[in-house]
């Protein structure tokens, strides 16, 4: 772009000035709107669907691939304990999704969601109203001697409020930041280089597609049925839940449902103060959003990944879906607390799994924990949640 590199010694002093202004911040609460005026901000960090509507509690289902009736069959949801169709978990992102503040922007970083910890305190219905308040927590550094490259972790805490001026959840945000030094960047090892995308037989298309077969026809789905906490076992396997081979229709899908999108000049908008940010495209030599690596392989192989790969939040999304399977229409999930432990490529399959690790009563609330993960054809876990679930006992 016939800009002048840093030294490596101007990009840590950079880096280190830009820690220190940023964690001067620490604490600090905003209050962000809809993007009614375009700025410079990017528009993930403000409120995409301020009222929640049937239709949009319903496309983030699909987004998750989840067709449980409770998300969207009106007349199914009036016969339970809700009285309507309420919202999943992870829904909240549909409201505001992303992080209240700007991450660090300078060659050679590159952002990784990391995992969010999603608290709720109620359940959110269709024409219910939000705002959104937000608290920065700042950056920490992780040092390692032996790491090629600085690490940071970039933390925030979104509040969602409704109508009714009640807290309904809390989602606490981390992101990782990885820095390589100028001198190090073109020749900076690729990540994940060993990665291939599998081919599936015929066979292994055919367990899917039986699972996807299942799923529709509601096997493996509570519903109704009650779950009572007394007949819980520690130790207890959960039904697993296949998705996949992950494509570009699933990304899509997920990003129209909870991310702002954006076209031509609004795009541009959202970009343009912070090109380095964002890779050229070598056929035409137009900048490319970043967010394209998820996407295209073109894009994530110019940021340093072999292929592109789902967002952190879409894992999460998906990991919900077998505890709503797996607790019914009564159950209700208080704390959702995932770590994003490796990237899942367009390609690979995701095997949901789960198991009960703790029951016990707190505050006359009968819950349980569980474990729950994805883990690709290969049997290798990329997300990672304790979940904390209420369940109905018998005693109620």
């Amino acid at each position: 772009m016939g800009e002048t590199r840093m030294t490596d010694a101007e990009w840590n002093k950079a880096i280190d000035e830009s820690v220190k202004r940023e964690n001067e911040r620490r604490g600090e609460i905003s209050v962000p709107a809809p993007p009614y005026v375009i700025s410079k901000e990017e528009y993930d960090f403000r409120i995409i669907h301020r009222v929640v509507t049937e239709d949009l509690i319903r496309h983030h289902a699909d987004a998750v691939g989840d067709p449980n009736p409770l998300w969207r069959d009106p007349a199914y949801a009036m016969g339970t304990r809700w009285g309507g169709i309420i919202a999943p978990p992870t829904f909240e992102a549909c409201i505001a999704y992303g992080h209240p503040g700007r991450s660090m922007r300078f060659p050679g970083l590159n952002i990784y969601a990391a995992g969010n910890k999603h608290e709720y305190f109620g359940v959110i219905r269709p024409g219910d109203e939000f705002r959104i308040i937000d608290k920065y927590l700042g950056i920490e550094e992780k040092i390692e001697k032996a790491r090629p490259y600085r690490l940071f972790l970039h933390n925030y805490q979104r509040t969602y409020i409704n109508q009714r001026d009640e807290a309904v959840a809390v989602a606490t945000g981390r992101f990782l930041i990885t820095g390589y030094l100028p001198s190090k960047i073109d020749s900076q090892e690729q990540l994940y280089k060993d990665i291939k995308r599998h081919h599936f037989t015929k066979e292994e298309l055919d367990i899917i597609h039986r699972g996807y077969d299942e799923e529709l026809a509601g096997k493996g789905r509570r519903g109704k049925e009650i779950l009572y906490w007394e007949d819980v076992v520690v130790g207890e396997e959960l039904k697993p839940v296949v998705k996949g081979p992950l494509d570009i229709c699933d990304c899509c899908a997920r990003t129209v449902a909870n991310t702002y999108t954006y076209a031509f000049a609004i795009k541009w908008a959202a970009i343009r103060d912070h090109l380095d940010h964002h890779p050229i495209d070598p056929e035409t030599g137009e900048y490319h959003l970043r967010r394209d690596w998820h996407y295209e392989d073109a894009t994530a192989r110019a940021m340093g990944m072999p292929y592109a790969f789902a967002d952190g939040f879409q894992n999460e999304m998906v990991l919900t879906h077998i505890i709503t399977n797996w607790m019914g229409d009564d159950g209700f999930v208080k704390i959702l607390d995932f770590r994003n432990r490796r990237i899942n490529i367009l390609g690979d399959m995701t095997w949901l799994k789960g198991k009960v690790v703790k029951k016990y009563v707190a505050n006359g609330e009968h819950l349980v924990d569980l474990e729950v993960w994805g883990e690709n054809q290969d049997r290798i876990i990329h997300t990672t949640a304790i979940a904390t679930v209420r369940l109905i006992s018998r005693s109620d």
